[in-house]
């Protein structure tokens, strides 16, 4: 057979076993839109017929995909941008996200989920290409409950973190608090003090409480617009047939899973790195020592940051002066820009689009001082790069604090963002060599496992089209109440038991001494 015959006969067999696979892939951000898309591409190119479907929380342009059919739905609502506004604007007077921001955007999602259920021609319009699977993340459920109004016999869940509280709770994924810490808005290490592990109860005592009144707020939309009987959509996702979480099992603190969850981390992250540009390649040059990369992604423009902050990083940066600073600013930021003029720095360049992956890998760059978004975390992993983190919101904490225990770097919160702080974590990152030594060895564990992330998504979905929802790894505790879960009911009916057996004995010793008292009595009497 000749080579021409060999590959026709191949594609064949591709077109043939090819999945008609749906992602729904809202934009919450640019990073999300990446994540999802980067699964898109790869089954894209495995052959499948994906189709990335984008509801726009924000309009925007970057779908994240390069191969996929994209559906956009746009003009849904109006105030996300605002609140997301808000959210950022408060960034650096509130230490972490409180329940009451946890609950508002629970309700800004049930009202984008209704907008989007009213928009019933476009989602039937779906319904014409007959998906075989659907893929899902876990930030809300509407996409889980169109998936089931679409008919969809099987999904996958995306966890674009670490494994939260929702995607443990809804898939009966064991979680032993005492030393499996919550993932959102916690910062806690998988070895906690006792105050801690009552701070980690009651983390995951709110987070199971917003989870479920998201889950319920969307669920009435779907029963309000759908059917009065559509289930509940913590069923539909306890009916997932995978979990694929975004992350890296040797980045990622260790903790108990299920058979149904699989390590994604590290998806469409070449291994290799590109040669940069003239311009870019002149910057790493730069400085006696090498390069420092800093970078606080796109929901933390610089501008947002207090100017005295800013002046305070550029004055580190200054004395700094065997390495060579590059610090991304937003276009807009002309402070930070004449701050700089004014120092009249000379190791320090302010810089807006970057090709940030590829800048990692060149053999010059020593630092990287990140807000610990989960997609440049493992960027840094794989390239080896040392990092410090400033943590903003969300599962940035655990990133941050996961550096820290993995030993490739450290971690410094936003409220303690100073001279003095920032100085003292730099000049412990840059004059210790441990921490370069941790990132190159938990680079080489990534880069040389046996599951590469490719391959797990491209075989366990081609897997899942073939063989439905996958029933034999739904564990039985996804369904279980708190009660049942962990067993007090048990406890209840022991302690009760060993109440009833203790009163019982006191009964019995008590009616035992009036026996024997009324005996003594007796006796008495008669000799008297």
């Amino acid at each position: 057979m000749s080579p021409t015959s060999h590959s026709l006969l191949l594609w064949i067999i591709a077109v043939a076993e090819a999945a008609n696979i749906l992602i729904y892939s809202p934009s919450y951000s640019k990073s999300h839109l990446i994540s999802n898309g980067r699964i898109a591409d790869t089954l894209s190119k495995a052959g499948h017929n994906v189709v990335m479907f984008v509801p726009e929380y924000e309009q925007t342009n970057f779908t994240g995909t390069k191969y996929a059919k994209v559906i956009k739905m746009g003009n849904l609502v109006k105030h996300f941008g605002l609140v997301m506004n808000e959210f950022t604007a408060n960034f650096f007077t509130k230490p972490k996200l409180s329940t009451a921001d946890l609950l508002k955007w629970a309700r800004i999602s049930a009202d984008i989920c209704e907008a989007i259920l009213r928009r019933r021609e476009e989602l039937d319009h779906l319904r014409s290409y007959s998906f075989d699977l659907a893929f899902s993340e876990q930030l809300e459920h509407c996409g889980l409950g169109i998936f089931h109004y679409l008919g969809i016999k099987a999904h996958i869940w995306v966890s674009s973190c670490s494994i939260i509280v929702p995607v443990a709770y809804d898939l009966g994924v064991p979680t032993p608090l005492s030393y499996v810490p919550v993932v959102e808005e916690s910062g806690l290490s998988n070895e906690m003090t006792l105050w801690e592990r009552a701070y980690n109860f009651v983390l995951w005592a709110r987070a199971v409480y917003v989870h479920r009144y998201a889950t319920d707020l969307q669920t009435e939309k779907f029963r309000e617009i759908v059917a009065r009987d559509f289930p509940n959509l913590r069923e539909i996702s306890a009916q997932s047939a995978l979990c694929f979480v975004n992350n890296d099992e040797f980045f990622d603190l260790a903790r108990p899973i299920l058979h149904k969850i699989i390590y994604i981390g590290g998806l469409g992250i070449p291994l290799g790195s590109s040669p940069l540009t003239e311009s870019f390649e002149s910057l790493m040059l730069k400085g006696e020592k090498g390069v420092v990369l800093m970078s606080l992604g796109t929901l933390v423009p610089s501008s947002s940051i207090p100017l005295e902050i800013r002046s305070d990083i550029l004055k580190v940066f200054g004395e700094f002066t065997e390495y060579h600073f590059l610090m991304r600013v937003d276009e807009g930021d002309n402070d930070t820009r004449q701050l700089l003029e004014d120092m009249n720095l000379h190791n320090v360049e302010l810089i807006g689009w970057m090709p940030q992956l590829d800048m990692l890998g060149h053999a010059r760059l020593r630092l990287f001082i990140t807000h610990g978004g989960l997609n440049g975390m493992l960027e840094a992993a794989i390239r080896g790069v040392p990092v410090l983190v400033i943590p903003f919101f969300g599962d940035q904490f655990h990133n941050a604090i996961t550096a820290k225990t993995r030993g490739i770097g450290l971690s410094l919160q936003k409220c303690d963002l100073n001279y003095k702080h920032l100085k003292d974590a730099l000049s412990e990152l840059l004059g210790n060599d441990k921490y370069s030594k941790a990132a190159r060895r938990l680079s080489s564990l990534i880069r040389n496992k046996p599951n590469k992330p490719e391959e797990q998504v491209m075989k366990w979905t081609a897997f899942v089209a073939e063989y439905g929802a996958l029933p034999e790894l739904h564990v039985e505790g996804a369904s279980f109440n708190f009660i049942k879960y962990f067993g007090i009911d048990l406890l209840v009916a022991v302690l009760v038991t060993l109440l009833t057996a203790v009163i019982l004995v006191m009964f019995v010793i008590r009616r035992t001494m009036i026996y024997f008292r009324r005996e003594v009595e007796e006796r008495v009497k008669k000799t008297n």
